[in-house]
């Protein structure tokens, strides 16, 4: 595998057969490096974590000196099943003397040739670096499903470090999976990323997508939810095309750019912790730095013997050996990348954030980085995987004004093989870790490419933005239109730069349009749906913009009819006041009422009455129901309003007739004495009583049908003419009401200008 570099700091080697030939390692012996702090917050750990929906299982074997010297040997065990494994010992300081091989059987019964292990030259800084439960370890070393094992170290029985032991891990299965640690696939899709996985080649072949919240999310951004093992989280929405798992060949790298501008180039898909199922109860508090002024490219060199279907299932054995083996906080790396172009979440903090890793001794801080799943020392780059670190570079990095092809002056904040504490040193910002420390990851395939990465970097499609959806309407953040969906967007790249727009719908790409279009139909079936527009740049590069938009033909429905009722206020022979009470529904969304009798008025979607003043008489009313699509469903009714003079009632005792205009028919009643009653009969389903008001005005009692319903004061701070100050609402047919004069001390008289009732 071949990692570490003979210009390391410390004495203790070792001869190491690699590919066929012979790496030389040097591994420090000294003890830990002084450490220069830089400023960070603190997220503490969760201590209410779910466990991850697939677990890991980690299972150790102690590995001591055969008793007559020479060699340390495990010889041909069975185990518990793992696909992961590697050798730790108790102190991250030391290291054994040996070769450390070890050979594995597959859960077929195939047992492998003698591995190499090769010691770690990555790790922490600060306070995690500091941890007590910290171990010094190997490489872990991805086998696929095993359940044996064998190792050995070639002359290393003397000064062998205490706690040596093999660590093996199973990554886990989910409910109904084929058992060793191999992840459940579609076998439709076993070679292909999974679905809403990062960009992962030039030739698009989306695969519906499924997530959890995400644009954004996860992050940030728009996302629909869904089931959180297969999640990506992305400034696009969830549903986030896909891309071949086909690798594309390496391209040509390009002369490298000279400006400082930052490119402000969108993060790429990827899978989140959740879609990876990390384990979030294992994780200790994770440090935030300020910025991210480099990013370092690393391989894991774990192998180049796996399928992308089996990426998650990597991610997952590395954390929980960077965790339970190693003893770090959490997953070393900020960002890890398989083959295929399949990105993922790294350590916990949010892709997008400084979050410090451990995985750049001296440099974690203020870094990020991004490992590449296999070891380039012998595989071939390819243009994939340049595509996505290219833009993982420009994103991350032009967050904070910083161009990817540009250098920094950085100083080492720990001394680790290569640099002292404190050491000053120019860089370019996309940098392979073999720049940084004496090591030859990310092996020298990858490391070759770096240049054509930088002159990819700055080729993004930028400023995508989706416009509102036309074609129906929007509430919150979803649109609903009834069949079609109207698209436009805008970009800052220039149209030279753009080879093409790609529309999608649920991750599957439906149309095509030519690099000068912005805006395109798509048609879309009822339901809810991911739309996005993607980009793609003539290097390759993609950026996207979505949006969630619904699709909904069905009419609201009138979950009741239309009721006028009379309501209190003034009344005139020309203008009673009404309410008009509404109830519909949507399947989707509501949008509310338009009403174009007994005049136009737009009322909104919680809208449950309007009140309006109508002419007495037969008056007609229509209103439309609408949803947000534009679907609608028209109601009409007609209701009679009719006002009954006060020589109508029934009068009980005298009453006096006062003529005047300002009452409602010229005239109205008055009585002083207790016990006087105006009694009306009528068919009808709402009532009004009416009244002048004034200084000296008494009470009344009123009784419906019968009852006493209540006691009115009728007394005011001035004259006040035809107030309706009592209504009720009535079922549909013959009704009698009646008021009765209280004679209230001081003010007993009560004048009564008649009743109105409708039906």
């Amino acid at each position: 595998m071949n990692r570490r570099l003979a210009i390391g700091v410390g004495a203790a080697a070792a001869v190491l057969a690699a590919g066929g030939g012979v790496a030389v390692l040097a591994w420090p012996d000294s003890a830990e490096p002084a450490f220069v702090a830089e400023a960070v917050t603190v997220l503490p750990p969760d201590p209410a974590a779910a466990p991850p929906e697939i677990e890991t299982d980690l299972s150790t074997v102690d590995i001591a000196a055969q008793s007559g010297g020479g060699d340390v040997d495990v010889p041909e065990r069975e185990t518990k099943r793992f696909s992961l494994l590697g050798v730790t010992w108790s102190d991250p300081a030391a290291a054994p003397a040996g070769t450390i091989q070890v050979k594995t059987r597959s859960v077929a019964g195939t047992w492998s040739g003698w591995q190499d292990l090769e010691r770690s030259d990555i790790g922490p800084d600060g306070a995690e670096a500091a941890d007590s439960g910290r171990r010094g370890g190997t490489e872990p070393l991805w086998v696929g499903p095993s359940d044996g094992v064998a190792a050995r170290i070639a002359g290393g029985a003397t000064g062998l470090p205490a706690g040596l032991r093999l660590d093996l891990i199973d990554p886990g299965t989910k409910s109904g999976g084929q058992g060793g640690g191999e992840p459940v696939v579609d076998p439709s899709a076993s070679t292909d990323p999974a679905p809403s996985a990062a960009p992962s080649s030039s030739s698009p072949s989306p695969a519906p997508s499924s997530s959890s919240p995400s644009p954004a999310a996860s992050s940030s951004s728009p996302s629909p939810a869904a089931s959180p093992s297969k999640t990506t989280a992305s400034p696009a929405p969830a549903s986030a095309p896909v891309r071949s798992a086909t690798p594309a060949k390496t391209t040509t790298a390009a002369p490298v750019p000279t400006s400082t501008v930052p490119v402000k180039a969108q993060f790429p898909s990827y899978v989140n912790r959740a879609g990876w199922s990390a384990d979030e109860r294992i994780v200790k508090s994770i440090d935030v730095g300020t910025e991210v002024k480099a990013l370092w490219v690393h391989h894991t060199a774990t192998t180049n013997d796996y399928s992308c279907a089996e990426s998650a299932a990597i991610v997952r054995s590395i954390q929980t050996y960077h965790v339970k083996s190693n003893g770090w906080s959490d997953i070393g790396y900020n960002y890890l990348l398989d083959k295929c172009g399949k990105l993922f979440e790294g350590r916990k903090g949010g892709v997008e954030t400084p979050v410090v890793g451990a995985h750049t001794q001296g440099f974690n801080t203020n870094y990020a980085a991004i490992a590449v799943i296999g070891n380039f020392e012998t595989a071939a780059s390819n243009g994939t995987i340049e595509k996505v670190v290219g833009q993982v570079a420009a994103a991350r990095l032009g967050k904070y004004g910083y161009n990817p092809t540009s250098s920094v002056t950085v100083t080492a904040g720990s001394t680790n093989g290569k640099y002292k504490a404190g050491a000053k040193v120019t860089l370019q910002r996309v940098s392979g870790h073999r720049d940084a420390d004496a090591t030859a990851c990310p092996g020298k395939n990858l490391y070759a490419r770096l240049a054509a990465i930088r002159a990819l970097s700055v080729e993004q499609i930028t400023g995508l933005a989706l416009k509102p959806v036309t074609g129906g309407g929007k509430s919150g953040s979803t649109y609903y239109v009834k069949k079609t969906a109207g698209l436009s967007w805008s970009t800052t790249t220039a149209t030279a730069k753009i080879a093409r727009f790609e529309i999608y719908v649920d991750g599957r790409k439906v149309s095509s349009v030519a690099n000068s279009a912005r805006s395109a139909s798509v048609g879309l079936a009822a339901g809810k749906h991911s739309v996005v527009v993607r980009g793609v740049h003539v290097s390759g590069s993609t950026a996207q913009a979505g949006a969630t938009v619904v699709g909904d033909v069905t009419a609201p429905a009138w979950t009741a009819g239309m009721a006028v009722n009379l309501r209190t206020g003034t009344y005139s022979t020309t203008s009673v006041p009404v309410t008009l009470t509404l109830s519909a529904k949507d399947n989707a969304a509501f949008a509310g009422f338009t009403v174009s009798k007994p005049r136009a008025a737009t009322l909104g979607a919680s809208t449950k009455s309007w009140n309006v003043s109508v002419k007495p008489g037969t008056t007609a009313y229509t209103v439309t129901a609408r949803d947000v699509a534009g679907n609608t469903k028209a109601a009409a009714i007609k209701r009679k309003v009719s006002l009954t003079a006060e020589t109508s009632a029934k009068k009980t005792g005298a009453w006096t007739t006062v003529k005047k205009s300002s009452h409602l028919s010229g005239k109205a009643l008055s009585a002083s004495a207790k016990g006087r009653k105006l009694t009306w009969t009528f068919t009808g389903r709402t009532a009004a009583l009416v009244f002048a008001r004034t200084p000296k005005s008494g009470k009344v009692a009123v009784w419906v049908d019968g009852k006493k319903v209540s006691t009115l004061d009728l007394k005011a701070g001035s004259n006040q003419y035809r107030q309706a100050v009592w209504t009720r609402n009535l079922s549909n047919g013959k009704h009698k009401i009646m008021i009765e004069v209280l004679g209230t001390k001081g003010r007993p008289t009560v004048i009564s200008d008649g009743l109105v009732y409708g039906n």
